[in-house]
């Protein structure tokens, strides 16, 4: 898919028509637009928005007037209308989206939707687009100085996007969202309760116990459903708050900060000791049969090296030798005669001498069991150095030397008591530390510095909530499962009670179905989204980092095979956010045709992604967050990010860009008139262009659109 045009009339400060061609060049993936600060960035990127989607990027000023001023002030009834197309596969779609000055305030608006010249519908485009794409796909700057998708200590920090809402309409996925929906009305449902005039109060009282548990077990659900889109929302009201603080008191924020991140470093410490003794713990488990089997291993080894001593394997003479001795009665090997004595002998001797075959098999028995046995010791060995090195780390007494398994499933359980000790105390130490701050307020109002804090506070508690919230699910589903078998036992001798209780609970085998599916799709759509993320970062940047993507999307950049955190320069942290974009848009296709196919749970998990495949982006001053030095690396990164990227920014540092003329397929100024503009023109490709200018005679800012490239 790709953008093809975008023609605008009155919108915004665009007085009159205006029209922007987009580059559909792979080999030139850039369309540039420049434009000075108030010159309407915003208002372009949210052209984009509005005729897609009817809406528009968080933080964008005054949605309900559209319509240029100069143009209402001439005609009361003014229209703004904006018309993009686009083309994907082989189909050309133009989405026009009409409004005008009396309707513009209740958001009122005519859509018109063609597909090859043809009327379409709404649904055509979201097939495409999905709404959950808007906030991904079409970037504002204020979001690149405040969204983060970098898991960590510092406050805000966490992803502030919610991908897996994105993936998973990408792939259609509401269809198992609906189904559940669905099915949770129909167990409900009226026609599954008793007859009113029902008088049987042991089976009402079962029945009415069963309900009541399945309601708790429905708003859990939907408060599981809810809050991947709720801690989104927090973190970034997290992360805006943050900056507020940080102009308005950067000492007391700085030292909030540390402090914080001292208490959740102690907190992510005790998680992961944790849930090292947990592991352990089930390791130690699985290898408790060693502690029975080695003796045998050993005692069977100690057997087959008595045979050996005895001559019995490898024989000292090889059958056939003492059989043919017997035969012929002399020694095969001097040809003397055999006496008596030595032929009673040879006979004791041939009796004692095993099959060589067997002997053979026996040497190669002992073999393997010395090495299983080599091989399991060092087994016991390491996990026993691995309990040692967390008890080391937990401060109590670790395993002696040798220590069986009984002796180290005791150290295991002092960790494992300790961890969960620790955990519990980091945990109470920085819930009181974040509801017992006290600052300095202004002399009206919150203290911004106050208000970061509450907004934290927030997000670990929706984290917090998150981590517990399935496993409560779980435990109300058993609760629901016991319930409903009480229910049924005590109704069953009413043959309709029998068959409603049989539709609920086939109703629920199902509805189960469905929540494994959903459940494999977002962990399908995690494991894809880090292939590509990985992917789509090592295209932008050459180092040797690997990206971690967490359950909630949030991700953590690493070395290959270490676990600790590489700390990002200011630059290394946009573009991972724009990898982090990239990858989506790279899926975007890909997930398109799966879910067109109904492939979602054959094909997700196994995606691979590349540069010459994936969706347009629109990023509104990518830049606008780093230092000049590096702007350069953002800059180099973005023609190989898609094949085609929108980029609006300010013409400060043009020369930059210029370095990726030969990237850039389409280059435009937005050129602002204006009373306080200065007159400045922009050099580009050799030429000056006029970039801003100044007119006593304008009475508001005007913006016109001029092709450059």
């Amino acid at each position: 898919m790709k953008f093809v045009t975008l023609v605008m009339r009155n919108w915004r400060s665009f007085h009159g028509d205006h029209r922007v061609e987009f580059s559909i060049d792979p080999r030139k993936p850039v369309t540039l637009i420049l434009g000075p600060n108030g010159a309407g960035k915003t208002a372009l990127l949210n052209a984009f928005t509005w005729a897609l989607y009817g809406e528009f990027t968080d933080g964008f000023a005054s949605p309900s007037q559209l319509v240029n001023v100069d143009a209402v002030e001439m005609d009361p009834s003014a229209e703004t209308w904006v018309e993009l197309t686009l083309v994907h596969e082989e189909d050309e779609f133009r989405i026009r989206r009409v409004t005008d000055a009396r309707r513009q305030s209740a958001g009122e608006y005519d859509l018109t939707v063609t597909k090859n010249g043809e009327r379409a519908v709404e649904d055509d485009i979201y097939r495409i687009l999905p709404r959950a794409l808007k906030d991904l796909f079409f970037f504002p700057a204020e979001t690149f100085s405040t969204a983060n998708v970098l898991e960590g200590s510092r406050p805000g920090e966490g992803s502030s996007l919610n991908i897996g809402q994105a993936i998973r309409s990408l792939l259609a996925g509401d269809i198992y969202d609906r189904a559940i929906e669905d099915l949770r009305k129909a167990i409900e449902s009226e026609a599954l309760k008793p007859p009113k005039n029902y008088s049987d109060n042991t089976v009402e009282e079962a029945r009415r116990r069963y309900a009541q548990a399945q309601e708790e077990l429905n708003s859990a659900e939907e408060r599981r459903d809810a809050l991947p889109g709720l801690l989104a929302d927090a973190r970034d009201k997290a992360s805006k708050a943050k900056k507020d603080a940080e102009r308005y008191n950067p000492e007391e924020i700085k030292k909030w900060e540390r402090e914080y991140e001292q208490r959740t470093g102690r907190v992510r410490q005790a998680e992961v000791a944790t849930q090292r003794a947990y592991e352990l713990y089930v390791d130690l488990a699985r290898k408790a049969h060693l502690h029975f089997a080695q003796s045998a291993v050993y005692s069977a080894i100690s057997q087959l090296d008595l045979a050996e001593k005895a001559g019995l394997m490898p024989p000292r003479i090889h059958e056939s030798v003492l059989d043919k001795t017997l035969k012929d009665c002399r020694c095969t090997l001097c040809g003397e005669p055999l006496s008596k004595e030595a032929n009673e002998r040879i006979k004791r001797l041939r009796a004692h001498v095993g099959d060589a075959r067997v002997a053979v098999r026996g040497m190669e028995t002992r073999s393997l069991l010395v090495r299983h046995a080599t091989q399991k010791d060092m087994a016991v060995a390491n996990l026993r150095n691995e309990i040692a090195s967390l008890a080391s780390d937990l401060k109590v007494a670790g395993p002696q030397q040798g220590a069986d398994m009984r002796m180290l499933q005791a150290v295991l359980r002092t960790c494992l008591d300790m961890a969960e000790r620790l955990l519990g105390n980091a945990t109470r130490e920085l819930m009181e530390f974040t509801e017992a701050q006290d600052v300095e307020r202004p002399p009206t109002g919150q203290s911004p510095v106050e208000i970061a804090m509450v907004r934290q506070k927030s997000v670990d508690v929706l984290i917090a909530e998150s981590k517990g919230i399935e496993s409560e699910i779980e435990a109300l589903s058993a609760k629901v499962g016991e319930l409903l078998s009480d229910y049924t036992k005590k109704s069953s001798k009413s043959e309709g009670h029998k068959r409603k209780t049989a539709a609920i609970e086939i109703l629920r085998e199902v509805k189960k179905f469905f929540d494994t599916a959903r459940k494999g799709l977002n962990r399908f759509g995690r494991e894809d989204f880090e292939k590509a993320i990985n992917a789509t970062y090592s295209d932008l940047i050459a180092k040797p980092y690997q990206i971690h993507v967490g359950e909630d999307f949030g991700i953590t950049v690493r070395f290959p095979g270490k676990d600790e955190e590489i700390p990002l320069s200011q630059s290394e942290k946009v573009l991972v956010l724009i990898a982090f974009l990239g990858a989506i848009a790279r899926l975007a296709p890909l997930y398109e045709e799966i879910a067109r196919n109904q492939q979602q749970l054959k094909r997700t998990g196994s995606v691979d992604t590349s540069r010459s495949h994936g969706f347009p982006v629109v990023l509104d001053s990518p830049t606008s967050p780093l230092d000049d030095e590096y702007e350069a690396d953002v800059v180099n990164a973005l023609p190989k990010l898609l094949p085609q990227v929108v980029v609006l920014v300010s013409a400060k540092s043009v020369a930059v860009w210029e370095e990726i003329a030969g990237s850039v397929g389409s280059a435009n100024i937005m050129e602002l008139t204006s009373r306080s503009s200065s007159n400045r023109t922009v050099r580009w490709n050799g030429k000056d262009h006029t970039y801003s200018a100044q007119d006593e005679g304008v009475a508001h800012a005007r913006t016109r659109m001029t092709n450059i490239s």
